[in-house]
């Protein structure tokens, strides 16, 4: 019977995860690289993928760390068998063996989000200046705290470590980043800056109440290669270092991230196939077409409330 149930296990087990992580497996070889969001999951995978966890004098891996992988990953699981001696000891070696033999395919490349404040644009050189206590001025290292990190995790409220797991990254890049001012074409920007005085009723005097109104996000996708070492804490929050590259990055205009400002790739470029450059042209023509009708839309005088 227990041999019976051990299999039934490593069955479930190794379904269930392989799920977990099919976009990896079938996403194209030389397809638009994909960059998740950092999640409490997402970074779980992230340091298997970085090979953070080394084997103890036995030659495996601590079984906490098993465990604490399938407490994130596969909670349901975790709830049901963890109690059974007997069977999850099937579950956590079928577990084992499936990080060992997938670790290559989990996530390394995240899209990390931080906003911003604009001030001017000059229409001359066609760029906004970035508001002082926003800019960014030759910084390496980046805070980047999971998204879920005020969320309970498996019924454990959210306060609590889990071992082996930090909630947070202390991503220390390949050079330096600056953005001090972004250049933005003048159709843009009116949309943009018409867009934030919405609303508005009065007029902003000082120009610290006008620079407060124009929210913008900056999208960084990052590539991380190397682990480091489980550093500080913030709070009751422990940070993990790495090492990472970035890629590319984006600057919206709105949370929703529809209105595209300004971005960068400096990643090597490469000669796109004749259906990339198609679906890039096309994407183009519909963010034009978009960005014509936001800005008809701002420019229809609005209705006037009737008198009562």
């Amino acid at each position: 019977m227990f041999k019976k149930v051990g299999v039934w296990i490593g069955v479930i087990i190794v379904g269930v995860m392989a799920s977990s992580v099919s976009y990896a497996q079938e996403k194209p070889e030389q397809g638009p690289a994909i960059y998740e969001s950092p999640t409490i999951k997402n970074l779980s995978q992230l340091y298997w993928a970085l090979s953070k966890f080394k084997p103890n004098e036995n030659g495996k891996i601590d079984d906490i760390y098993i465990d604490n992988f399938l407490f994130i990953n596969e909670c349901s699981l975790y709830q049901e068998f963890s109690d059974n001696e007997f069977e999850w000891i099937n579950i956590r070696e079928s577990a084992r063996n499936f990080l060992e033999e997938n670790k290559s395919d989990f996530p390394l490349r995240f899209k990390y989000t931080q906003p911003l404040r604009l001030a001017e644009y000059d229409l001359e050189s066609q760029t906004f200046d970035v508001w002082e206590p926003y800019k960014i001025n030759g910084i390496r290292r980046f805070e980047i705290l999971a998204e879920d990190l005020f969320e309970d995790i498996c019924n454990q409220p959210a306060k609590y470590a889990i071992e082996g797991y930090p909630k947070g990254l202390f991503a220390e890049m390949n050079r330096p980043f600056t953005l001090e001012t972004i250049k933005t074409p003048p159709e843009i920007a009116e949309i943009y800056i018409k867009e934030k005085m919405e609303g508005i009723a009065i007029t902003p005097r000082k120009k610290e109440e006008k620079y407060d109104l124009r929210d913008a996000y900056l999208v960084m996708k990052i590539r991380f290669f190397s682990y480091q070492e489980d550093v500080r804490s913030i709070d009751y929050v422990k940070l993990t270092k790495v090492l990472a590259v970035l890629e590319s990055y984006e600057i919206y205009g709105d949370q929703d991230k529809t209105l595209l400002l300004f971005s960068e790739n400096f990643k090597r470029k490469k000669k796109h196939s004749n259906m990339e450059e198609e679906l890039k042209k096309r994407y183009q023509e519909r963010l034009k077409k978009q960005m014509e009708k936001k800005k008809k839309a701002l420019q229809e005088p609005q209705e006037s409330a009737p008198i009562q």
